[in-house]
């Protein structure tokens, strides 16, 4: 716990949101895309299952027009199934964003959701919705 959470008095293991039985955390890396050239950064999406029990979990990230999963920038949409997320434990996953040489110096918006799923991933529980800002320079 970190120093404004140990004033503020919150305890890591309560979902973020009421409702959610998980928290998501991103982080990117490298910090920046370079503009009008291929470059390629990570966003990783780290989801921590602060129930008890299990569940099924799928992350999904979607970007803007001219950014890609790849140097292509063909796919827009991915999703990846993370499977069966015990209770209390956290899994990372990697999500690969590419800028090509159509990218504009700015700031884009990925919009990450992560699903809760019931039985099977046809099903969906519960889900949240996180935006992550991209600068290009």
């Amino acid at each position: 716990m970190g120093f404004l959470g140990e004033l503020m008095g919150k305890s890591e293991e309560e979902p973020v949101r009421a409702g959610l039985p998980f928290n998501i955390s991103t982080a990117l890396r490298p910090v920046r895309l370079a503009a009008r050239k291929e470059s390629c950064i990570e966003l990783l999406v780290s989801i921590k299952n602060a129930s008890g029990s299990a569940f099924m979990a799928s992350v999904s990230a979607e970007v803007p027009r001219f950014l890609g999963f790849e140097n292509v920038g063909m796919t827009k949409i991915k999703e990846i199934r993370i499977g069966e997320l015990p209770g209390k434990k956290e899994k990372t996953v990697s999500f690969s964003i590419c800028s090509n040489s159509q990218t504009a110096p700015g700031t884009y918006s990925v919009l990450l959701t992560v699903n809760q799923h019931y039985r099977d991933y046809s099903h969906v529980q519960n889900y949240a919705k996180k935006t992550v800002e991209i600068r290009a320079v």
